[in-house]
């Protein structure tokens, strides 16, 4: 579904991906985890488009998207992009709702847009997944009226409202009170129930624990280790992997 091959990145003088080679099966549920700061959400935003990067190839389906070394991409460069972000929909860290549009407005205005669905498919279509996060209430409700944990669900609905065949999500409950993460994190576990390709940055060792196929590890823009969840947790075979784990699950595991 999606093959990263030689990826390098700048950042000035500062190289921050130094040759990342990673595959992603279709249906494959895959949580990055690490230092913040350690590129995994670089990393996640070059798949889509969001980043350049200076060397590499980034392959998602049959669209290849090549090294970009300028903050303007040329006209072919734009139009790979614009196919890639109609498969792989993102969630932020900040949910980025139009404060003057509607819950409705905003999850159909990119469908209509970029689809060419009409207003009223697409709003049939949006009421649909605002009940399947329980949200249909709040339909004519603006962004200002929400709970932050009822705003990220409508940014995951907006995504979905795309049809894309896969989902990024960049630390989805980092700006969340603690009350609301598990309502958002519920969400996401029925998309990764339902066998939508999913990548996922997050602290969130518990809920990675539960969903991921597979765990990579990042640590200074380089991946230092991946494997299934139980092969990451309980048995890390990197001493860089075995200090940030001691550390963030609170508990020696060295």
């Amino acid at each position: 579904m999606i093959k990263v091959r030689n990826l390098h990145k700048y950042y000035g003088g500062h190289h921050l991906f130094k040759g990342i080679n990673l595959e992603i099966e279709k249906g494959e549920v895959v949580v990055f985890i690490g230092p913040s700061g350690s590129g995994k959400s670089t990393f996640l935003r070059c798949i889509n488009g969001l980043e350049y990067f200076q060397k590499g190839e980034i392959d998602v389906g049959d669209i290849e998207l090549h090294s970009i070394n300028r903050l303007m991409p040329d006209k072919k460069g734009i139009e790979t992009i614009r196919r890639i972000r109609l498969k792989v929909g993102m969630v932020f860290q900040q949910f980025n709702l139009f404060p003057h549009m509607t819950v409705l407005e905003n999850i159909i205005e990119a469908p209509q847009r970029a689809l060419g669905i009409g207003r009223d498919k697409a709003a049939e279509d949006a009421v649909t997944l605002l009940k399947r996060i329980n949200l249909e209430k709040k339909v004519n409700s603006y962004p200002e009226e929400l709970s932050g944990g009822e705003q990220q669900r409508v940014a995951i609905a907006r995504a979905l409202a795309m049809k894309p065949e896969a989902m990024l999500f960049d630390e989805p409950t980092s700006s969340l009170d603690p009350e609301m993460v598990g309502e958002v994190l519920s969400v996401i576990k029925e998309l990764v129930d339902e066998g939508m390709t999913t990548l996922i940055a997050t602290h969130e060792m518990d809920f990675a624990k539960e969903v991921a196929d597979r765990v990579v590890v990042f640590d200074k823009g380089d991946i230092i280790e991946t494997g299934t969840p139980e092969e990451i947790f309980t048995n890390p075979k990197t001493e860089r992997a075995k200090i940030f784990l001691s550390r963030i699950l609170k508990r020696s595991i060295m």
